[in-house]
């Protein structure tokens, strides 16, 4: 089990509350579970807030960086004590 922490970046920190969190965990899916469980609830709220009513999954709705890299591009990472996971909203504009 590795010791790591996960930063809410940007608006999250507003939606969730939440800045930094440390959590024992052993993997990226656990990560997810972790998120979705303990946040996913005031993403929601947050949303309806604003007028947006289907479900909506942080997960699926941001992006991850461990440790400054993009987790989509990791292959399924080994997590050690002391790793960082930032989540950012997904964002368009041009």
């Amino acid at each position: 089990m590795a010791k790591i922490n996960i930063n809410f970046i940007g608006p999250l920190r507003v939606f969730l509350g939440a800045q930094t969190v440390t959590v024992d965990i052993d993997n990226i899916d656990e990560a997810r579970e972790y998120v979705e469980s303990h946040y996913g609830p005031a993403y929601e709220k947050k949303l309806k807030s604003m007028g947006v009513n289907p479900k909506q999954s942080i997960w699926d709705n941001s992006v991850f960086l461990l440790n400054g890299r993009n987790i989509s591009q990791l292959g399924r990472p080994v997590l050690k004590d002391g790793d960082k996971l930032d989540l950012m909203l997904l964002v368009g504009g041009g």
